[in-house]
């Protein structure tokens, strides 16, 4: 009786540890409703869009590293950062974008901190696709 409460016991202590130990983070489902609130979109405008979205965990020296969003284990890969954060900070970067043209789109994006849904930057901005190396057009 006393071995089943000490198992018990200790296995409640070990999933508390873990509990506290790991970040609470929101969903990709969240940080997606979060930008269009901060965008003031709704999800019929995106329907023909691109949508990109990442889980980063912020280093030094304006680097990132992408994390899968369910394990949390980094891609092989840094990103640059170009906001100001803490160290070992999570973060989800929403970029939106709308293709006017063959060269020419336009890129919104939202930085969010994923511990608690709060709006860190956004921006946005057009963009030039570069033509083909056969065109001398200027």
């Amino acid at each position: 009786m006393i071995g089943l409460f000490a198992i018990g016991a200790g296995s409640a202590l070990i999933i508390l540890y873990y509990y506290l130990e790991s970040p609470h983070l929101i969903s990709k489902d969240q940080a997606f409703e979060d930008a269009l609130k901060f965008g003031g979109w709704n999800k019929t405008q995106l329907v023909n869009e691109t949508v990109d979205m990442k889980l980063l965990q912020t280093k030094t020296n304006g680097v990132a590293f992408v994390l899968d969003d369910k394990t949390l284990k980094s891609e092989p890969y840094p990103v640059s950062q170009t906001y100001r954060s803490e160290i070992d900070e999570y973060v989800w970067q929403v970029k939106i974008t709308k293709k006017l043209d063959e060269y020419h789109s336009h890129e919104w994006s939202y930085l969010i901190d994923a511990s608690n849904g709060t709006l860190i930057d956004s921006g946005n901005h057009g963009i030039e696709y570069p033509r083909s190396l056969n065109d001398t057009s200027p």
